[in-house]
């Protein structure tokens, strides 16, 4: 066949060379989607070698004796496989420490004991990025890779990079770092042609959302306080980097990075004094090409962020803790009690330092030692793994409920709480089922949806059992319906955006009249916090114009509905009040739509408006006496200050009279502030709601306090020294203080007794500061108090009676007690 002719060997090699160069325009073209060509500095199938170094010091500057220094030097290799999608190699790593200073200051460093373990782990793997659309960055770290070897080359790579520039010198630009999405002042320095060549970065760590102050938690009950105000505040955070760019290819050719972070009650003017200085840079040193184009992103995906690294509690540390107790518990035998405050203060401060699990493998050992002194300084502590443990101890040594209640609702006010907590409390609340674990319940709810704002396991679990206890209608257990639908209440913004349906079955309670009237009015409250939608408002509206339904119960749902109503909506109450039969509801409406008319509230402002037009063609009815008839009050004043948004702030209450009696059955008063550009906020909200309390008054202001009253201040008149005499048993000269008391409690007793013949008034009061309801008292649980401050006198009145036993189930079931 004779020799291959060279036309034709070349013919496979250029179909390979066509298929090659076809499939790497498809790759580009499909890569270019997501990751435009000028969204990177770095050119795809390129290398860039880089000498890094980074030093950090630590001190005063002038004063050489009192300053630390680190150093660190790498070779950082970054391949570019795709567009947006990089490979960071670091090797021949040194990591180097001071030893002293020159004569002119200058830092002498030499290599540390670990600094071959330190290269060893930094170059041990490669760290896989990718930048989509040029914005955003993640990393896909190896599962072995050590936090801190990973926060290292996150520092690496956010000094690298560089956005593009655009026609503009200066400009904000909000970029992904090492402590978040920081907001930027970006500056063109110079320029060649139009290619910049010198830029500048300026940021405020401080405002970047990722920055993470250190603080130390404490417990709102601790006495042995920790840092309760962010780092932040205490120091001043700054960051500035100077890039010099390639002209031609507009990489990275050298990137210096200055951070310090500057201790400011120890600061001269907040610029010179105790500080630290970190300082990164980045020297190009080759860009050979590469052939390679596989870039697999890895199952393990995280941001640029800095992780927190947890330092393992060493053994030595828990064995101090353990020392600390012992200690405390000798003193009382050594009748050393002096040094007990110090010894409790270094326990406190030494459990805060604890792992979870330190305390959770020395937690037994503590409690061996001191169950009562372990429980106090966990108390103290605050931090999550005490928190977190102390419930769990708690509850597995079934100790008083009303000490589990405390705690609970203590450990609930604690901010940021963790998934963990969070897990605990729940798990406490659906136990107790009491008034205080519920509402803690709430509480660490707002809390931890503040800082996890997405939807968790632990949330979905707590809303869908809040469901379940209100379904068929909210027709279950009156008291426990009651307070679940007081605790939704309290959380109801977070319960809306994990469960819809929670809103529908509130709205069903409203609508039906199987549940007392009591639940029914709970039930429009419960939607305080939730968004208002227009059929929520149908249902309110609804409800305010049903003639048949009670007069309080018509009222929720109108101050319900008017937290934010449509024309339409005004309209119709406008129209219904000339014909309103109910009196109080009339008055009220009346009363409540005038004031409306003459706040000078800024944030009603659309509001007013409304109303006026729905009354061009209609009047208020004249409101009537206030003695006898339900009102609305208000007290409203608006000011404007010189350079800044006006402000304005209300008091407002209400009074609803019971329309059998004339007598107020419930009541409400509120101050709002509107100020700073924000919107209006409710300061305090006080309430109160009873009903059967002529009985009581009556009672109250018998004979019997009366006789005790004129006694004790030494008046009683003659005509009344027989009845005395006879109610006490001695006589107005007779000076025995311990008979004078007895007849107190005598008389006393005899009121108790008075009220047990007459009708059992009804009531309950809750406070909300600042939105946010703490709880709720019943009448009931004063009287049962009242009659517990008696116990101790061995003549008083005493649980004795079949009844008293059952109000003291009653009472400690509600307040969680046995």
């Amino acid at each position: 066949m004779g020799r291959p002719r060279p036309a034709l060997l070349a013919l496979p090699a250029l179909l390979l060379l066509l298929a090659g160069a076809r499939a790497e325009k498809e790759m580009l073209e499909n890569v270019s989607v997501v990751c435009p060509r000028d969204a990177t500095r770095f050119k795809h199938l390129r290398k860039y070698t880089y000498n890094y170094e980074a030093e950090s010091s630590s001190g005063v500057p002038g004063t050489a004796d009192s300053r630390s220094a680190t150093r660190i030097n790498c070779k950082v290799e970054l391949e570019v496989p795709q567009l947006c999608s990089f490979i960071l190699k670091t090797s021949q790593c040194t990591l180097k420490e001071v030893y002293g200073f020159n004569p002119e200051g200058r830092a002498l460093l030499k290599k540390t004991k670990n600094s071959e373990e330190f290269a060893a782990a930094m170059s041990r793997y490669e760290l896989k990025l990718a930048i989509p659309e040029g914005k955003q960055v993640f990393l896909y770290p190896e599962k072995d890779e050590p936090t801190h070897i990973l926060n290292i080359k996150r520092g690496i790579i956010s000094a690298l990079l560089v956005p593009p520039e655009t026609e503009e010198t200066k400009q904000v630009l909000f970029l992904d770092t090492v402590y978040g999405n920081c907001s930027t002042h970006f500056t063109v320095k110079t320029r060649k042609g139009n290619v910049a060549t010198e830029i500048s970065t300026e940021r405020d760590l401080g405002q970047c959302d990722r920055f993470k102050p250190i603080r130390t938690g404490i417990s709102p009950l601790a006495l042995i306080k920790g840092m309760t105000h962010p780092l932040s505040t205490l120091i001043s955070s700054s960051q500035s980097c100077q890039y010099t760019l390639d002209a031609k290819r507009k990489h990275v050719a050298e990137a210096i990075c200055k951070e310090q972070h500057l201790f400011l009650p120890f600061s001269y003017k907040n610029m010179y004094g105790m500080g630290v200085q970190v300082t990164q840079t980045l020297k190009l040193e080759d860009t050979p090409k590469i052939n390679s184009r596989f870039f697999g992103e890895g199952t393990k995906k995280v941001g640029l962020a800095f992780e927190s690294t947890k330092s393992t509690s060493p053994l030595k540390q828990a064995e101090a803790v353990l020392k600390t107790l012992q200690e405390l518990k000798k003193l009382t035998i050594s009748e050393q009690n002096i040094q007990r405050a110090n010894l409790f203060h270094k326990l406190v401060t030494e459990l805060r330092g604890l792992s979870d699990e330190a305390v959770t493998s020395l937690l037994p050992q503590l409690i061996e030692v001191s169950s009562p002194i372990t429980l106090q300084a966990l108390v103290q502590c605050g931090q999550p793994q005490c928190s977190t443990h102390i419930l769990q101890w708690l509850k597995r040594v079934h100790a008083n409920p009303l000490l589990i209640d405390v705690v609970t609702y203590l450990v609930a006010l604690i901010p940021e709480p963790s998934a963990q907590q969070l897990r605990e409390i729940f798990n406490m609340a659906r136990e107790q089922r009491s008034r205080a674990t519920l509402y803690a319940l709430s509480h660490a709810v707002n809390n931890y949806h503040k800082t996890n704002p997405t939807v968790t396991q632990e949330l979905l679990d707590i809303a869908n059992y809040l469901m379940e206890q209100i379904q068929d209608d909210c027709t279950g257990d009156e008291d426990y319906t009651y307070l679940i639908l007081r605790v939704i209440g309290n959380m109801g913004q977070t319960m809306e955006q994990l469960t819809p349906e929670l809103k529908s079955s509130i709205l069903n309670c409203v609508q039906s009249t199987k549940p007392s009237l009591m639940i029914q009015k709970a039930a429009i409250q419960a939607l305080r916090k939730m968004e208002p939608k227009d059929k929520d408002q149908e249902v309110l509206l609804q409800t305010f114009l049903d003639d048949a339904s009670p007069g309080d119960k018509r009222l929720a749902a109108y101050l319900m509905l008017m937290r934010s109503p449509s024309q339409a909506d005004i309209n119709k109450i406008v129209q219904l009040l000339p014909r309103e039969q109910n009196e109080q509801v009339k008055n009220f409406v009346a009363s409540h739509i005038a004031n409306i008319l003459n706040s000078e509230e800024l944030d009603i402002q659309d509001l007013k408006k409304l109303v006026k037009e729905a009354l061009k063609e209609s009047q208020l009815p004249t409101v009537m006496d206030f003695r006898k008839f339900s009102r609305n009050y208000q007290l409203s004043k608006s000011v404007s200050l010189p350079s800044l948004d006006p402000a304005s702030a209300k008091i407002e209450g209400n009074l609803i009279f019971d329309p059998n009696n004339y007598l107020p059955k419930e009541t409400m008063l509120k101050t709002t502030l509107t100020a700073f550009g924000f919107a209006s906020a409710d300061l305090f909200e006080i309430g109160l709601e009873g009903k059967g309390f002529e009985p009581t008054l009556e009672a109250l202001l018998g004979n019997s306090v009366n006789k005790a009253l004129y006694w004790v201040n030494g008046q009683v008149p003659d005509g009344v020294s027989k009845v005395l005499v006879d109610h006490f048993g001695y006589t107005k000269e007779d000076k025995r203080e311990q008979d004078m008391v007895n007849g107190m409690m005598f008389s006393v007793q005899k009121l108790i007794e008075d009220l047990k013949s007459k009708e059992v008034p009804e009531a309950r009061a809750y406070l909300r500061i600042l939105g946010e309801e703490l709880g709720f008292a019943k009448l009931h649980d004063l009287q049962f108090l009242g009659k517990l401050l008696l116990m101790d006198r061995p003549d008083a009145l005493m649980i004795t009676t079949a009844q008293d036993r059952k109000d003291a189930c009653t009472f400690f079931k509600d307040a969680g007690s046995p």
